[in-house]
C-alpha cells in the first residue's frame, strides 16, 4: 500500500474509533490493533485472564479454602518491598473475619531475602502455623520448603519470579512455570488471583492496593496488569483508604502520587528495617495510629533518600577510571553500604551511564547484591549463566537480586564483564535516543496532551510517549533564579528541570527536544506542557562572542594537571574509539576547523555546554558548562583555546590524560577595576533600594544600563562580585550587598582575566 492509500485507510480508521490520527498511530505502535483499542482505553474488568489459568493455582485454592473451613492457624510470609507488603494486605483483608490469621516480613538487615530458615523457626516457636502461604517469594525456597515439611507444616507458594529447575516441594502458584495466559503480574497479582479464586468477585475491593503494588514493582502495564492498575487507580482517586489518603497528602491520588509518593514510602520502611510496620497502612482504621505510621514512613523515605544518594555518590567516586572499552557493566562492592536501597542506586547508575548495573554490600563472607539492566540486556538471562557462583537468586528481565560468598566476588565481577564483552555488541552501550514521534511547531499540542491521559497509566510496558521537535531559535528562560529553564511558545510550554540550568543561550541553530507531554493547569487555564528529557544539538549556530560568555566560567578554575600535545594522527585514531574521548571546542570556527583537520568527529554526538549522560561514550563538547564531569573519559582533547591559561590543567586533574590538539594560548577577555566598581555601585543601589528582580534577564538589563557594561563585561562582573562574596541574590530576586573592602585579585575570575 502506497504511504498516501495507507495514511486515508489510517485517518478513516481513527474516526472510527474516535481518535485522532495522531494517537491512532501511537497505539498501533504499540501492537495494539483496531479491535483491542476500546478495550485498551476503558478496560473491562470481564477481560482479566482466569486465575485458574495459573499453575497451581486450583490446589493452592483448594488447600487454602481448607484451612479456613478446619479453623486451621495460617501464615502469610510476605517480601519486605511494597510489592510484598502490597500481597500481604490483600491476603489478610481477604482472610480477615473467615480464619485464624497472621502475617511475617523477613527483617531485610537480620533475615535477608524471602524465607530463611532461622526466620521459620522463630515462626514455629512464637505462632505454631499449620499452613504457610508465601507471597511475593518462596519460586526458589527449595530448603525452606523441605524444612517446614519435615515437621508437618504445608505450604503453599505464590511468587511471580522466574523459576529455577528445582521446585519447592509443595503447592507452588507462579504464572511463569507454564505461562499459560497473562504471565506478568505482580506478587499482589498473583495474591489478588488468590483472592477471585478464593472468593469470587470480592477481589474488587482490593484493587487499589493491587494497582500501588502493579506501578510500584514495573511490571508490563498491559493485559491483566493494566486492567487492575486502571480501576485500581480510580478506587484511588474516587474514594482512597484512610492511610493512603493521609500518606499522599490530599483528597484526590493519582497515577503520579503512586509512583512518586506512595510507592517509595511504602518501600522505604522494608529497604530499612522491618517493613512490618507498613502493612498497617492498609489494615489499621484509626486515624492517629495511621497518623503516627505515616510520619514514621516520611522519615524513613527521607533517611533512605539520603542513603541512596551517598550510595550513588560513592559508586560515581568508585567508577573514575574505568575503561568502558572492556568493562561495560558496573559491579562494585562497598561494605558501609546500606542493602536496602542497592536496587534503587543501582537504577540511577543504569540510567546515568546506560549499561547494567550491580551493586553489593555485606562483609564477614557474604555478600549481598542487587541488579538493574538497560533494555538490550535481560540481566536475569545474563546472571543466570554463571548460577554455580551464587548462594541466592533470583529475578526478572531488567531487575534481580543475587547473593555469594566474599570469595567469589572477584571472579563473578571478571565473569560477568567477559560474558557482556562477549555476548552483547558495543552498540547496546552507547548512549541511543529513544524512539520517539516527531511533532511540528504548529501542532494542536493540547488535544494531543489531552488524548494522551488515556494511556494512562503509563508505565513499563506502556511507557509515555516521547516526543521530539526539532526547530532553530527556541530560546529558554530561566525561572526566576532558581535552576529551572523554560520554554514558551506556539501552544507549548517545555520545562528543563535542574539538569538543562545551563541551556538558555545554548539553542541557537537547529537543535531536537525530546519530552514528555501532558495537560498543566493555571488559575483555570489548561495547556499543553512538555517536560524535557534531553536536548541534542543538529546544527551549532552560537556566534562566538555568545559561547564565550558560555566559557566564562573557566576564569574560575585553577589546576596543575599535565596538558601533553596530540597530533592529528593520534586524534584521528582515538576519535575512531566508541568510548574514552571528549574533544572540546570553545567557539564556532573551532568547531569547523576540529572537523576539517579530524573528519570522524563529525560522526560523534555533539554536546552544547550540558551532557546529557555519564556514560563516556566519545563525544565532541562545545563550551562545555561548569559542571560538565570529565572524569569517566581515557582523555580530553582541546581543539580550541579556552579562556583562562589554567582551564585545560584544572581538567586535567579531573580526567585520564589531557592534550591540546593545536597548542595554542589561552584568549582571556579584557576587565578593568573601573567597570567592575561601576557593576557594583548599581547592584548595590538596587539593592539599597530594596529592588526585586523577576529574571536573570531583567538584572543583567538594568545592572547594564546603569553600568554602561556590555554583555561580557557584565557577565563578568557579577561572577567577580560574587566570588568575593560582595554580591548575591536570592531564588527571589532579592539582591544582598556586602561593603567589605577586599582586593579584586582575591577572586580568580578577576586574576585570570586580562586587565587594562
Amino acid at each position: 500500500m502506497r504511504a498516501n492509500e495507507k495514511g486515508v485507510e489510517e485517518k478513516k480508521a481513527a474516526e472510527k474509533l474516535g481518535i485522532s490520527p495522531r494517537f491512532y498511530g501511537i497505539l498501533k505502535s504499540r501492537g495494539i490493533g483496531d479491535g483491542d483499542i476500546p478495550r485498551f482505553l476503558a478496560p473491562s474488568l470481564d477481560d482479566l485472564s482466569s486465575p485458574f489459568d495459573i499453575h497451581g493455582m486450583r490446589e493452592a485454592a483448594e488447600r487454602v479454602r481448607l484451612a479456613v473451613e478446619r479453623g486451621e492457624n495460617i501464615l502469610v510470609f510476605g517480601d519486605y518491598d511494597c510489592d510484598g507488603i502490597s500481597a500481604i494486605s490483600i491476603l489478610m483483608l481477604a482472610l480477615k473475619g473467615r480464619a485464624d490469621a497472621d502475617y511475617f516480613i523477613p527483617n531485610r538487615l537480620t533475615d535477608g531475602y524471602g524465607m530463611n530458615i532461622p526466620a521459620l523457626e522463630r515462626i514455629i516457636a512464637h505462632r505454631k502455623p499449620d499452613l504457610v502461604i508465601t507471597v511475593d517469594c518462596g519460586v526458589t525456597a527449595v530448603k525452606e520448603a523441605r524444612f517446614l515439611k519435615e515437621r508437618g507444616i504445608d505450604l503453599v507458594v505464590t511468587d511471580h519470579h522466574e523459576p529455577q529447575e528445582e521446585l519447592p516441594d509443595c503447592i507452588v502458584v507462579d504464572a511463569k512455570i507454564e505461562r499459560k495466559g497473562f504471565c506478568d503480574l505482580c506478587g499482589a497479582g498473583v495474591a489478588l488471583a488468590l483472592v477471585r479464586a478464593l472468593f469470587g468477585d470480592e477481589y474488587k475491593r482490593y484493587l487499589d492496593i493491587c494497582a500501588i503494588a502493579t506501578v510500584a514493582d514495573v511490571v508490563p502495564l498491559v493485559g491483566d496488569n493494566r486492567i487492575i492498575a486502571w480501576h485500581g487507580l480510580k478506587m484511588c482517586a474516587s474514594s482512597p483508604r484512610r492511610g493512603l489518603k493521609l500518606l499522599a497528602g490530599g483528597e484526590k491520588i493519582t497515577s503520579q502520587d503512586v509512583m512518586f509518593k506512595l510507592a517509595p514510602r511504602i518501600n522505604a520502611a522494608g529497604r530499612l528495617g522491618s517493613a512490618m510496620k507498613a502493612v498497617g497502612l492498609f489494615l489499621d482504621e484509626d486515624y492517629f495510629m495511621l497518623k503516627s505510621l505515616v510520619e514514621e514512613l516520611e522519615r524513613d523515605n527521607a533517611r533512605r533518600q539520603a542513603i541512596c544518594e551517598q550510595v550513588v555518590s560513592d559508586a560515581r567516586r568508585a567508577l573514575r577510571g574505568t575503561d568502558f572499552d572492556t568493562d561495560r557493566i558496573i559491579v562494585l562492592h562497598d561494605p558501609s553500604w546500606e542493602g536496602g536501597v542497592l536496587g534503587i542506586a543501582a537504577a540511577r547508575l543504569v540510567e546515568e551511564f546506560k549499561c547494567p548495573a550491580i551493586l553489593f554490600s555485606g562483609e564477614d563472607g557474604e555478600y549481598k547484591g542487587s541488579a538493574r539492566s538497560v533494555k538490550s540486556v535481560n540481566i536475569f538471562e545474563l546472571l543466570s549463566r554463571h548460577a554455580e557462583l551464587y548462594t541466592t537468586f533470583g529475578g526478572h528481565a531488567q531487575a534481580a537480586g543475587v547473593g555469594m560468598t566474599a570469595e567469589n566476588f572477584e571472579k563473578f565481577r571478571a565473569a560477568v564483564i567477559a560474558d557482556v564483552a562477549e555476548n552483547y555488541p558495543v552498540s547496546d552501550f552507547l548512549p541511543q535516543e529513544e524512539d520517539a514521534i516527531r511533532l511540528a511547531r504548529d501542532e494542536d499540542f493540547l488535544s494531543l496532551a489531552k488524548e494522551l491521559e488515556l494511556l494512562e497509566p503509563t508505565g513499563y510496558g506502556n511507557p509515555k510517549p516521547e516526543f521530539v521537535l526539532e526547530e532553530s531559535g527556541m530560546r529558554f528562560e530561566r525561572i526566576g533564579f532558581g535552576p529551572h529553564v523554560k520554554y514558551a511558545g506556539g501552544g507549548l510550554e517545555l520545562m528543563g528541570f535542574s539538569r538543562f540550568s545551563g541551556l538558555p543561550g545554548t539553542t541557537r541553530g537547529r537543535t531536537s527536544f525530546a519530552f514528555s507531554l501532558g495537560v498543566g493547569c493555571f488559575r483555570n487555564r489548561l495547556y499543553a506542557q512538555g517536560v524535557l528529557r534531553s536536548v541534542t544539538a543538529r546544527t551549532v549556530e552560537i556566534d562566538d562572542a555568545e559561547a564565550r560568555m558560555m566559557c566564562l566560567h573557566q576564569l574560575g578554575r585553577t589546576g596543575s594537571g599535565e596538558v601533553k600535545k596530540a597530533s592529528p594522527k593520534e586524534a584521528a585514531a582515538w576519535a575512531e574509539d566508541p568510548f574514552g574521548t571528549a574533544f572540546l571546542v570553545f567557539g564556532q570556527e573551532e568547531l569547523a576547523r576540529l572537523y576539517d583537520t579530524i573528519p570522524a568527529t563529525k560522526a560523534l554526538p555533539v554536546f552544547v555546554g550540558v551532557q546529557k549522560w555519564l556514560n563516556p561514550a566519545s563525544c565532541v563538547v562545545f563550551a562545555p558548562s561548569e559542571s560538565f564531569d570529565f572524569s569517566y573519559f581515557k582523555r580530553v582533547v582541546s581543539a580550541g583555546r579556552p579562556l583562562s591559561g589554567s582551564y585545560l590543567p584544572y581538567v586535567a586533574e579531573r580526567t585520564g590524560e589531557c592534550f591540546s590538539l593545536f597548542g595554542e594560548e589561552a584568549q582571556p577577555p579584557v576587565i578593568t577595576d573601573a567597570k567592575v566598581r561601576a557593576a557594583f555601585v548599581a547592584f548595590d543601589t538596587m539593592a539599597r533600594r530594596g529592588e526585586r528582580v523577576r529574571t536573570p534577564h531583567d538584572l543583567a538589563a538594568a545592572v547594564r544600563a546603569a553600568a554602561k557594561l556590555s554583555a561580557e563585561e557584565y557577565e563578568l562582573s557579577r561572577l567577580i562580585l560574587e566570588n568575593l562574596g560582595l554580591i548575591s541574590v536570592s531564588d527571589r530576586g532579592i539582591i544582598t550587598v556586602s561593603r567589605q573592602r577586599t582586593e579584586l585579585m582575591r577572586s580568580a575570575y578577576y586574576a585570570n582575566a586580562r586587565h587594562q
